[in-house]
Order: structure tokens, then C-alpha cells, then sequence
């Protein structure tokens, strides 16, 4: 206890510097000291620049003092005569103030522990290395646990950046087995809430959290970075899925500094979770990213039929990968495109010139239903209507996609997951060569990753999890009950090279569906890792050599894609969640063009073109030639309208208001996001132009420009 409110004084105090003595070097150009395999138990100080870090090297705790305030890796809250106060016991309290936390499993008695490493060993930090720019560190969780691994950190005055290599992982005992980490878990935490500052956490397009107002939440946030791994658990399909978390990056933002967390390496095998103090026994607000090394599983005693013929399993092999965070410090008063932008910096996003506002109308040509001899095809739109409608609304849409889904034969239910078979392969390459003329782009929509259960398809090319079921998912749209099963992920590689080849003839582009999204692990017939498919699929859009847009792509697809489609424009709206923010637009403003999810399936008026401009996102709408009730019996039952002739005159009127506004800030990134008053909100963009959005029912003025209820202006 003596060493620990030791190092709490000098963390909040410290004004002189200890020299680092330089023995030897471990780099070609960073100099070390290594201790002869015993740990020094007096603080480590290091100055880099104006920031002072102070790290406990029995423990790995640390504190970074600059510009006048203290960032701490992990600290308790403490009363007026410096006793802790918090109400947490020793192993939890530990969980603060440790600088890792080990989640491992006993695979004799099942139990699953989770701890902070000096909760588990009394001296887990077997060798510290100092070094000129940071520490290197053994963990060793000696006795009957068996687990060590080495923590590098790495510190240049304003970033900090901590790496637990994957070859350095060992685990010695025949019983334990190491299932996650946590590194740093309250790294720039604060003590209950109904105080100044606010938690970021990647959900949809971005939730803020508001740590000045109490919440209803009766639980935390924690969801997968990526998604779940379909290779290991079974997909839960439902409507009112809550959203994917594509970006692994989180904030903390308080007035007087704050800190952006990212993942830089094991995004793939990472969790986020976000706490506010008062749920449960936790009273500290915080968030952070755990890593993933083995996980449970329905284990199946047979391939077929295996209702209720299942038991609870986990991983024997450990996810192979080396894992990365990267703290950066925030200055007082940052701002969430402050967060967007050190986010951005660290990402590969190709960039498309954006010269117009632009719209994407989606045309269903046709779908399918059972009939008294089989499925019958049941045609929506024919290729000569599409051409006449996209003629007609380029007249006022200067930037106009034009996307297909159901073309195949037989239509959209059960179609083959490839353009090709096409059906009226003359007709559909007699309409993009018209539109080209125009200057309107043509892309199919093709799903790459799953299938309808009806389609041909040979079950050697379909996907088989670790059990060696056939993985299958439920339609999430409403009144379909179709099943969907996924595709190895060679095949439909091999699938997309086949229509890019035929499709540069017919000088149109590809809109996939889940490619970007859907990310799991082989383990069978077709053995590869999340990260394998991450390279894989990035690398075979980037081969593809046509125009690809990609429906709410992963964040590592921002460098291979030319549009993003199927934008999310909200959060889930967990009760933890105040306020949703157009954080993945800010990363991708100016960058490339991003259009929205259908307006016609869930149309609200004024409130959702709003949100469209709020979020630099172009309009989408999924229209048919016939009426929607040709639909009925069919898996697409659940759109209720989609004629044009319902729909143009919204098509029009929602083009031109989102263009009003918009076309002042074509391709410019944003730069700022300031709150104006309840509900209202100012985007600046890098040309000077700000877009003020009022969401409220009284009227705003901002520089001199006055902006009524419930509308949008550019303000220059």
C-alpha cells in the first residue's frame, strides 16, 4: 500500500527527470537497459519533449503528465485524506491499477478466471527492460497458471503505442489456457458519473455517451469488433439487428484533455466495451478493447441432424496474431473530428473525385415465388424502364448511380451468387452502354458471401464451421423466411474475378453485398484465419478492375472501394448511448461518395433528409416498374412501395433539398462538429463552409444566416 500511494504522489507531482542509462542497443536505433532478470521496484520516469511518463515496473502501471494535466494508465478514486473510497475489493481494485488484465480458462474443473496479473502472481513482471523511447516487460503468471508473454511499449510525447507480440505467448501448464487480454482497461477512466465529458464508441455511424447526465443503462456496451466469427458461433439473425462494429476506435473527451484508443493490430480478434460508473458495482466510467485468443463453441457430435446433440467447447489453438493499441493524447476542448482525423491518419482510404451531390436508385427486376409447377419468376422492372427512368432524373442528378439486383434468371429469390447467368444478357448490355453515354454509372448487385439454401450450388463450395455444420443465417427482412448459407471464401474469390472479367465488356461495376461485412474463420474442408479473409477480400476487389462499392464495409475495405453504400446513419440506440454522431462520415467526407440505406423502406420526411445532410450521405431509393403488391408471397413481401410512379416526385424533392445544401461541401472533408444549442449542429468543412443543421422546432441564426425549424443550411 506504501509503494502504491508512493506512486500516486509522484504520478500527480513529479517535476524532475530520471536519466536513462544507455547499456546497450536492442534496435538500430533505439538505445535500452536491460536489468539483469530482476525488476527494479523504484518508479520508472521518462521525459520525452514537455511529457513526463511514470511507470511502476512491478505492475506496469503508468501515467503520462503534459501541458499541465495527468493522464493515469489506471487510478482509483481516492477522499479528501487520500484513502481509496471506491468500495472495490482487492482483485478488483487490481483490474485498475494493473496494467493487464488476463482472462484464462482451467480446462480440467472448465472455470473461466479473469483477473489482473498481480492478483494472480505476486510479482508477474519477471524482466523490465528501460529504453530511450518507452519499456519492454516479461509478464509471468508463474504457479499453477503458466502463462507469460511480453509487453513493448512505446512512447513519442503525444502517442502511446503497447504491443504484446504473438510469438512471445507461452503457456506452460497442461490445464490453463489464456482466452483474452486486456491492456490497460481503464486507461484514462473517471470516478462515477454527473460529471464534464463524454465516451465515443463506434456504433453505426457513432453514439456518444454524455458522462454529465445520469443513466437508465442496465448493462454495458461490449459488442465484437467486426462481427462474430460465423466459423465458430452460430449466426443470430434479427430484425432490428443492432448495428456492426466496423471502426475499432474509441474517445474519452473531458474539458480539460481526453484520449483516442485504436487498434493497430487484432482489430479482427478484438472487443469493445464502454462502462459508466453506477451500473452494477462498477463506478468508473471507461472504455477500452480486449483481444481475443480462444473462445467457446457449440460442439456438434454429428454433422447432420444435431438438435440438441451439442456441448459447450472452446478453442485449442490459440488466434495467432500480434496485438496492438495506440493511445493518443487529446489537448483540452478536442473535438470529435479531432477524433475522426487521428482515426483517419491511420487508415488506407482510397479516394474517389466527387464533382455533384449524387443519388443511387436501386431497380428490383424481378423475384420469384412457388407456384403450382415450381418457382415462378415474377418480373418488377424491365431494362427500357430503368434506361427512361435514369434518363429522365439525370436531367436533374448530374452524379447518378443506377444499381441492379434480381437480373439473374429466375429473379432475385434464389439467385446464383455471381452476375452471370444474366438474364437477357443483350438487353442489360444495351442499357449500361446507354446510361455510359449520360454519364450515369451502372453497378450489380451480387452477394459473394451468402446464398439462398434454394440456389444450385454444389455443398463442396458452401462454408462448414468448426463443428462441420453447414453455417446458415435467417433474411432479416421483414415477412421473409428464406435461410441464407455462406460460401467458401475461395469460391467466391474465384467467382468475383470471373464477373469482373465479363463485366469491364459491358463497362459497368459491381455493388457487393456482405464482402466488406461478414468476417469469420475456416477450420475444415477450407482452413484460413480473420485475418487471411481480411487480406483475401481486400485483395480481390482490389484485383477486381472494375468500379466496386461495397454495402457497410469494414474499415479495412476503405482502401479498395470507390463508394460505400448502405451508409448507417444512427447508432443502435442502447440506453448507455446519449447521442448519435456522424463519426464514420467525418472519416470519409471528401473521400468517397456514401449513400444511404433505401428511403422508401423506412420514409420519415424532413426528419430523415435531415439526417442525410447532418451526415454528408446521398440519397437511396429501391424502386420497381410494377407496384409493390406483385411482391406478395415472395421473400421481398416486406417492401410495401417502390413504384416510381409513387415514388418520383420524393425522388425528385429529396435529391434537390439534400443538393441545396450539400453541394457547397463536395468533396471537402470535415474538420469541426460543434453542438449550437439543443439539437442543433454545425459541420465545418476544410473549405470554411459550415452546414448547420436544426433538428429543433424554433428557429437559429447562425453567423448572420438565419436557419427556420427543422431544416439545414450551408453557411459560408
Amino acid at each position: 500500500m506504501r509503494k502504491k500511494l508512493l506512486f500516486l504522489v509522484l504520478c500527480a507531482l513529479v517535476v524532475c527527470v530520471v536519466t536513462v542509462s544507455v547499456v546497450f542497443a536492442d534496435d538500430a536505433d533505439t538505445a535500452a537497459t536491460e536489468s539483469d532478470g530482476e525488476v527494479p521496484t523504484e518508479l520508472y520516469t521518462l521525459q520525452v519533449g514537455d511529457a513526463t511518463m511514470i511507470v511502476d515496473p512491478t505492475n506496469l502501471n503508468l501515467s503520462i503528465t503534459k501541458d499541465g494535466r495527468t493522464w493515469y494508465s489506471g487510478l482509483r478514486h481516492t477522499d479528501s485524506e487520500g484513502s481509496v473510497d471506491d468500495g472495490l475489493n482487492t482483485v478488483n481494485g487490481n483490474q485498475i491499477t494493473d496494467g493487464i488484465t488476463v482472462t484464462y480458462r482451467n480446462k480440467s474443473s472448465n472455470n473461466v478466471t479473469t483477473r489482473g496479473i498481480s492478483s494472480i502472481t505476486d510479482e508477474p513482471i519477471s524482466r523490465f527492460t528501460k529504453r530511450d523511447d518507452g519499456f519492454d516487460a516479461r509478464v509471468r503468471l508463474s504457479g499453477n497458471v503458466g502463462i507469460s508473454f511480453n509487453v513493448q511499449v512505446r512512447f513519442d510525447g503525444t502517442t502511446l503505442k503497447v504491443t504484446i507480440p504473438s510469438d512471445s505467448i507461452n503457456e506452460t501448464s497442461e490445464n490453463i489456457r489464456l482466452e483474452q487480454l486486456s491492456v490497460y482497461p481503464y486507461f484514462d477512466s473517471s470516478y462515477m458519473q454527473e460529471q464534464d465529458g463524454q465516451i465515443f464508441i463506434p456504433d453505426g455511424s457513432g453514439a456518444l455517451i454524455d458522462l454529465s447526465r445520469p443513466s437508465n443503462a442496465r448493462q454495458n456496451f461490449s459488442r465484437r469488433v467486426y462481427g462474430e466469427d460465423f466459423g465458430l458461433s452460430a449466426p443470430t439473425s434479427r430484425a432490428n439487428e443492432p448495428e456492426r462494429i466496423t471502426m475499432p476506435v474509441v474517445a474519452t473527451m473531458y474539458p480539460q484533455g481526453g484520449t483516442v484508443t485504436i487498434v493497430t493490430g487484432g482489430a479482427e480478434y478484438s472487443r469493445v466495451t464502454a462502462r459508466v460508473g453506477g451500473l452494477g458495482t462498477n463506478p468508473y466510467n471507461a472504455t477500452n478493447f480486449s483481444f481475443i485468443y480462444r473462445e467457446e463453441y457449440n460442439h456438434y457430435y454429428e454433422s447432420t441432424g444435431t438438435e440438441g446433440k451439442s456441448y459447450q467447447d472452446f478453442q485449442e489453438e490459440i488466434n495467432n496474431f500480434d496485438a496492438q493499441l495506440t493511445y493518443t493524447l487529446l489537448p483540452k476542448d478536442a473535438n470529435i473530428a479531432d477524433v475522426a482525423k487521428i482515426y483517419r491518419d491511420t487508415l488506407d482510404i482510397r479516394q474517389t473525385v466527387i464533382q455533384n451531390v449524387g443519388m443511387r436508385l436501386q431497380f428490383l427486376m424481378a423475384e420469384n415465388k412457388s407456384g403450382m409447377f415450381g418457382r415462378e419468376k415474377v418480373q418488377m422492372s424491365t431494362p427500357e424502364f430503368v434506361e427512361s427512368v435514369a434518363k429522365d432524373v439525370a436531367y436533374y442528378c448530374n452524379n447518378l448511380t443506377v444499381s441492379l439486383t434480381g437480373y439473374q434468371r429466375g429473379g432475385l429469390g434464389g439467385a446464383d451468387p455471381s452476375v452471370f447467368p444474366m438474364a437477357t444478357k443483350s438487353a442489360y448490355r444495351t442499357l449500361t452502354e446507354n446510361l455510359a453515354k449520360i454519364d450515369v454509372t451502372v453497378k450489380f448487385t451480387v452477394d459473394y458471401v451468402r446464398v439462398h439454401d434454394r440456389a444450385s450450388i454444389s455443398d463442396s463450395n458452401l462454408l462448414q464451421n468448426i463443428s462441420e455444420q453447414f453455417v446458415t443465417m435467417a433474411d432479416t427482412r421483414v415477412g421473409s423466411d428464406v435461410k441464407f448459407r455462406l460460401i467458401k471464401p475461395s469460391y467466391s474469390q474465384q467467382l468475383l474475378h470471373s464477373d469482373a472479367v465479363k463485366l469491364a465488356d459491358f463497362n459497368a461495376g459491381i455493388e457487393a453485398t456482405n464482402l466488406g461485412a461478414l468476417l469469420f474463420s475456416g477450420y475444415k474442408q477450407e482452413a484460413f484465419t480473420r485475418t487471411q479473409l481480411m487480406n483475401q477480400n481486400a485483395q480481390a476487389v482490389r484485383d477486381a478492375g472494375v468500379p466496386m462499392a461495397l454495402s457497410n464495409p469494414n474499415d479495412y475495405m476503405f482502401g479498395v472501394i470507390d463508394s460505400y453504400v448502405d451508409t448507417p446513419i444512427e447508432y443502435s440506440a442502447y440506453l448507455i448511448e446519449t447521442e448519435s454522431v456522424p463519426f464514420l462520415q467525418m472519416v470519409l467526407a471528401g473521400s468517397m461518395p456514401m449513400y444511404s440505406e433505401a428511403l422508401n423502406l423506412d420514409y420519415t420526411g424532413t426528419p430523415l433528409i435531415l439526417k442525410l445532410i447532418d451526415s454528408n450521405v446521398y440519397p437511396s431509393f429501391l424502386l420497381t416498374e410494377k407496384d409493390a403488391i406483385e411482391l406478395y408471397r415472395t421473400d421481398s413481401q416486406g417492401i410495401f412501395t417502390s413504384s416510381f410512379d409513387v415514388w418520383k416526385y420524393s425522388v425528385r424533392s429529396t435529391y434537390e433539398q439534400v443538393n441545396a445544401v450539400l453541394n457547397s461541401v463536395v468533396g471537402q472533408q470535415i474538420v469541426r462538429r460543434d453542438k449550437l444549442a439543443e439539437n442543433v449542429y454545425v459541420n465545418t468543412y476544410s473549405n470554411g463552409v459550415g452546414v448547420v443543421v436544426n433538428y429543433s422546432n424554433n428557429p437559429i441564426t447562425y453567423r448572420g444566416t438565419s436557419v427556420e425549424a427543422m431544416s439545414a443550411a450551408a453557411v459560408r
